[in-house]
């Protein structure tokens, strides 16, 4: 297994097919919204109040590693408990641990890789501001790490969509319209028996479909450094010759 502060890439998302269960919903913002990609609040699951479940009963067994939440509006403070089962087997167990929200989204890793087929979790933000909780996207399935860290020599940025308007005197009036996260992922040391993989995971992204990417699994940032949404492949090239070492580049933009 790789080490645990390696980056990680999940590419699975059981609950796209999953039955999903909750508490009761706004109307026309159902529990369904969260098999959708996009995650707008116009598009999410949101619940009234302050406390929130979900039960997502999967087909078939999943291999999982982690769940996340993305583009909530939890707090910091909000608090979950985590149960997964595989029948009649309690397989993940985590009671009333604070979700350390930042930015929207928090994750879960479980100990280890699991087979599960349901998944429940409950969360309690009672100082939440808004009066109602709400959910854009969500994540379950498996976290793969390569043998091998990427390197650091990417980069992060933000980009933004600003509505200019300027007046006879020259007086600026911005609009800011979004503003969205950008990952440059610059992988060089990739063996190539990790090729197929690392080519399953974009032919899932050319789909549409959101992809989430850890820079380290075991950071105490790492709820506010991943990022999930849609990822755009680079070459994969061959840096060391001869040697069992391929490269590639990954651009992960924050999904909105």
């Amino acid at each position: 297994m790789a080490d645990p502060w390696c980056c990680a890439l999940g590419a699975q998302n059981a609950l796209m097919d999953a039955t999903l269960q909750g508490n009761a919903q706004v109307p026309g913002l159902p529990i369904s919204n969260l098999q959708t990609d996009q995650g707008a609040p116009s598009t999410a699951w949101r619940v009234a109040g302050t406390e929130a479940y979900l039960i997502a009963r999967l087909p078939r067994p999943a291999t999982c590693r982690g769940f996340s939440f993305h583009r909530t509006n939890l707090t910091a403070q909000a608090r979950y408990s985590l149960v997964a089962r595989l029948g009649e087997a309690l397989v993940v167990v985590t009671g009333g641990q604070t979700t350390d929200t930042v930015g929207g989204q928090f994750l879960v890793v479980f100990p280890n890789e699991v087979a599960i087929d349901r998944l429940d979790i409950s969360i309690s933000d009672p100082g939440n501001p808004d009066g109602f909780l709400s959910f854009p996207l969500a994540y379950l399935g498996p976290l793969w790490q390569p043998e091998r860290n990427m390197s650091w020599e990417g980069n992060e940025s933000r980009q933004a969509t600003i509505d200019e308007t300027t007046s006879l005197s020259g007086v600026e009036y911005p609009t800011l319209r979004y503003r969205q996260r950008v990952l440059s992922i610059d992988h060089q040391s990739l063996g190539a028996d990790e090729l197929p993989k690392i080519r399953a995971i974009e032919s899932t992204a050319a789909t549409g479909r959101n992809i989430l990417f850890v820079p380290d699994l075991s950071a105490d940032d790492r709820n506010s450094a991943m990022i999930f949404g849609r990822l755009t492949p680079g070459d994969i090239s061959c840096p060391a010759g001869a040697a069992d070492r391929r490269a590639t580049t990954m651009t992960m933009k924050e999904r909105l």
